[in-house]
């Protein structure tokens, strides 16, 4: 029994099997993960270059700035004790998009990213328990669309004599979809 004999029947079944799939032009939306996720950053002035100080939206994951540049905000503590986030553009002037916008909801009232208002070109002030919007730079793993992706994150432990700060976060996995609700596709 040969399988070339067969080969006909068997690509018009896969044509006719593929015409009834995905023969929409909306995108698939990938759900919203369930669970938050917890990131800590270490002082990027204090610490040693082992330790993540920035933190990249669209992986989800701290990241250290000597081995990846995509990142969209990094933590310090200054010179009298604060604590601030620095996003992309005020350290590296480029990705101007990268921003952070203190909210004034809990973390569970905040279920979608505003579109304007981000602090993009200065720092922000943290203390625990501040809630805030994040939107990443535009993400070049989409050639010219170069879309954007929203999370929250919220302050649960800083420690400026350590130089770290510890954050729940949400990202939205879809490309410039703003809802922040666990579970939820755009």
């Amino acid at each position: 029994m040969s399988v070339s004999r067969y080969m006909p029947a068997i690509v018009i079944a896969a044509i006719a099997g593929s015409a009834g799939c995905g023969s929409s032009t909306e995108p698939v939306l990938i759900p919203i993960p369930d669970e938050t996720e917890e990131a800590t950053l270490a002082d990027v002035s204090g610490s040693t270059l082992t330790d993540p100080s920035a933190f990249d939206v669209i992986t989800g994951q701290a990241v250290r700035t000597d081995q990846f540049s995509g990142w969209d905000f990094l933590f310090e503590i200054q010179d009298d004790g604060s604590a601030v986030l620095w996003p992309r553009e005020a350290v590296t002037e480029e990705d101007p998009d990268a921003g952070l916008q203190l909210s004034s909801r809990t973390f569970e009232d905040l279920v979608e990213a505003p579109e304007e208002g981000y602090s993009t070109s200065e720092s922000v002030s943290v203390a625990v328990g501040d809630v805030f919007a994040v939107r990443s730079r535009r993400d070049p793993a989409y050639g010219s669309i170069r879309c954007r992706r929203y999370a929250k994150l919220e302050i649960l432990d800083l420690d400026a004599a350590g130089g770290t700060v510890t954050f729940r976060h949400l990202v939205n996995p879809n490309c410039e979809k703003r809802k922040l609700v666990p579970g939820a596709e755009s």
